[in-house]
């Protein structure tokens, strides 16, 4: 998961002033200061709540103070309140435009809040400055994926498994747009590449699984639509028939139930032209066979 940077401690000035006392403002400049390193200090010991109420005091002080509105925005993302979290950012944004950070923050954020659109406008912004961050390619390469656009997906996701070549996340998310692409070679070997590193990732191999049944059906298709194809230009030719029978029969076998007899049916009428062209062709006989098997499964 991407974590975003904490600004860090602030020192704290101390003013010294002729009078016994220090002015109001100082004070308060001061205990802004306070509340705020008590602040980074909670967020490192993983206590958001208590983050959340130091930056909160810190403003109250200072509202001026930027780190202090940045770390809001992340103590808040901690506590799932991105919808807060993405106000605290942007109003760091609206002093410090080029604030890489909170401008990523705000894109996080709006992402956990299902606002895919907004979050790709920010992000893309951020990630032309952080061009080698993997997991910044992988939020870019999912949130493309939801988008249903899985070619600029897969471009993300490989520039992710490039600079992070052993994270099993990273290749199965690159399998998943590979296959939302029609590229099943690229979603295998992805698909592979995860349960190599990850070898009991059931997940990846369900999906290499689903991806190479994929394959098959088209490899199938292609091989029914060439012999049909090669039939309609040469109708004489016997063992196209028989060629054709048998494509039929294992489009049958990977089809849906209500395709089968259908499909079969067409199995069966080739194998009966080439019995009929061929009888005493070398797979004549294992025609005859098929066609005795097949008859009773399309009455």
């Amino acid at each position: 998961m991407i974590r975003l940077l904490v600004s860090l401690v602030l020192d704290v000035a101390l003013v010294v002033w002729a009078g016994a006392a220090e002015p109001p403002q100082a004070e308060r400049v001061q205990e802004a200061l306070q509340r705020y390193n008590a602040g980074v200090a909670a967020l490192a010991r993983h206590d958001p709540e208590q983050a959340l109420y130091q930056f909160r005091q810190a403003l109250r002080l200072n509202p001026n103070l930027v780190e202090a509105q940045h770390n809001l925005g992340i103590a808040l993302l901690e506590m799932h309140q991105p919808g807060p979290a993405a106000d605290a950012f942007a109003r760091v944004l609206e002093v410090q435009p080029d604030h890489p950070e909170a401008r990523l923050g705000l894109g996080l954020a709006y992402r956990a809040q299902d606002q895919p659109e907004r979050a790709l406008v920010e992000l893309s912004r951020v990630v032309a400055q952080k061009p080698d961050d993997p997991q910044l390619h992988l939020i870019l390469g999912e949130l493309y994926r939801r988008l249903k656009q899985p070619q600029r997906a897969a471009a993300h996701l490989r520039d992710a498994a490039r600079l992070a070549p052993e994270d099993a996340g990273i290749q199965f998310q690159l399998g998943l747009a590979c296959a939302d692409s029609g590229d099943n070679d690229s979603a295998m070997t992805a698909f592979r590449r995860a349960a190599e590193i990850r070898p009991d990732d059931a997940d990846a191999y369900y999906n290499l699984g689903v991806v190479a049944g994929e394959k098959i059906r088209a490899l199938v298709d292609e091989r029914v639509a060439a012999y049909r194809r090669a039939a309609e230009l040469r109708p004489a030719q016997a063992d196209i028939h028989y060629h054709l029978g048998v494509a039929y029969i294992q489009k049958a076998q990977i089809s849906r139930v209500e395709d089968k007899r259908a499909l079969l049916q067409l199995a069966l009428e080739q194998f009966r032209l080439f019995q009929e062209s061929a009888p005493q062709d070398p797979k004549a006989p294992a025609a005859a066979h098929n066609i005795e098997a097949l008859e009773p499964q399309v009455k």
